[in-house]
């Protein structure tokens, strides 16, 4: 019997991922859907392996994407997965109980707890912060604010309480450091656009302090420390796309206002002569 719970997940490019997430969620819930933006691998085929509904939309950031999916949701209540997320034997128990009954309508949505999953057994990368997320929300009660161009994915709740059901969502983020770079290039792109078009003020003293903070809290209070090499590697790399962020903001501000300048000098002087050759210095 399966639950009044949609499932969706965004996808691009996640062929090696999105098996494991699927198959922790399609015997149970009423619906999966995957909107996918633009995929060149087997994501596709994948997703139809597992039954899941496949949806193309252009990407437009986090939270637009994920809005987008859970607007496609025919059950009020919906789980929000990410491919490199799979649920354990526990949550997924949990969660069939939660439904057995319709769950509290005090309740706008629940939380989970959020921890690391080694890529493969053995792998080094098996140390992190673990920490407690909103995924599964009523609609009505809680929502995702679709704004372009921004990645806070994070659902808002409107009315109600936040509960929290016992178990784990295994994040797998990292297959290779490669993978990982290319993933934080687009974060650092996409989140420096959005700050300089809303104006976000970025001082040179931030900047400076931007990336040791970033390293410290990712190396020490995230634990990185306990990786070895390979946690020193990725808390560099971390580190470095919140500095990056920051950095391509500012300098688009920067760009922004020498074009504006530079237009502003042009203005008033006489045309010029298109017959004429350019005056030598």
């Amino acid at each position: 019997m399966t639950l009044p719970v949609s499932v969706y997940c965004i996808t691009k490019n996640e062929e090696v991922r999105l098996g494991a997430t699927l198959s922790r969620v399609v015997d149970w819930a009423d619906e999966v859907i995957v909107v996918d933006s633009g995929s060149c691998d087997g994501t596709e085929a994948v997703a139809c392996h597992y039954g899941a509904r496949f949806v193309h939309h252009d990407w437009q950031g986090f939270a637009v994407q994920k809005a987008y999916a859970a607007s496609l949701c025919r059950n009020d209540w919906v789980l929000d997965l990410d491919a490199d997320e799979v649920l354990s034997d526990e949550l997924v128990s949990n969660l069939k109980a939660l439904f057995e009954q319709e769950p509290d309508p005090d309740f706008a949505g629940f939380r989970m707890r959020w921890v690391l999953s080694q890529p493969v057994p053995g792998h080094p990368f098996r140390h992190d912060k673990s920490k407690r997320i909103l995924r599964l929300y009523h609609r009505e009660r809680a929502r995702i604010e679709a704004v372009p161009g921004s990645n806070d994915d994070r659902p808002r709740v409107l009315s109600g309480r936040v509960g929290f059901v016992p178990g784990d969502v295994l994040h797998q983020p990292v297959i290779t450091l490669e993978q990982m770079e290319r993933k934080y290039l687009q974060l650092s792109n996409e989140q420096a656009h959005f700050l300089a078009e809303k104006g976000r003020r970025i001082t040179s003293a931030r900047l400076f302090v931007e990336f040791p903070l970033k390293f410290l809290k990712y190396y020490l209070l995230h634990r990185q420390i306990l990786n070895g090499w390979y946690g020193l590697s990725v808390s560099i790399v971390a580190a470095n796309r919140n500095f990056m962020r920051l950095a391509k903001a500012k300098e688009l501000q920067m760009l922004t206002r020498l074009g504006e300048g530079h237009g502003e000098s042009q203005s008033g002087v006489a045309p010029v002569d298109s017959d004429r050759p350019p005056r030598q210095r």
